[in-house]
């Protein structure tokens, strides 16, 4: 498995707004492409404003499917991206590779 670790700065206060979106629109879209949340954080303590969201991928072919899928799905963008357009200040993303005695999502 791969990993593809986002983290992301947002607006001050826009992570509620931000996390509604995620939740009521982009988490099934991934889900109908085949996308295995891994993890999902945002802070408390620290950098405030910061999202942190882990996606699993079998290999890199699956990666690029599914991330061209999700991209061409109208729902991401006539409904996802323009909620949240305007929200993120800063991003980063990375592919990460699971330890050997990481057991990976379930």
């Amino acid at each position: 498995m791969i990993y593809d670790m986002r983290i992301y700065d947002f607006q001050p206060g826009s992570v509620p707004q931000y996390m509604a979106a995620v939740r009521e629109v982009a988490l099934k879209i991934r889900e109908d492409h085949g996308v295995k949340l891994a993890g999902w954080y945002h802070t408390d303590v620290g950098p405030l404003n910061r999202v942190v969201h882990i996606w699993a991928y079998e290999n890199y072919a699956h990666f690029e499917k599914a991330r061209e899928a999700v991209r061409s799905d109208p729902r991401w963008t006539k409904d996802y991206v323009p909620r949240v357009r305007g929200l993120i200040v800063k991003q980063q993303d990375m592919i990460m590779q699971g330890a050997d005695f990481f057991p990976g999502p379930q």
